[in-house]
């Protein structure tokens, strides 16, 4: 996992710092969808969380040991 090499001290600067990023918007889409007002509105926001991981972590790390 990512968060192991993290732990381990085998991730750049830059992509710690990416790392770190993502964490906050998880974070953020979170609590967005705690607050939703339905079940449609939170499983919107879950998707698009979903999206911007995968994304974040194909420009990033493009090859990482494991995610």
């Amino acid at each position: 996992m990512i968060r192991d090499d993290l732990k381990a001290g085998r991730l750049s600067p830059n992509q710690e710092a990416a790392y770190r990023d993502l964490g906050r918007k998880v974070e953020r889409v979170t609590r967005d969808m705690d607050a939703a007002a339905d079940i449609d509105a939170a499983t919107a926001l879950w998707r698009q969380g979903a999206a911007i991981i995968k994304a974040y972590l194909a420009e990033h790390f493009p090859a990482p040991t494991r995610h």
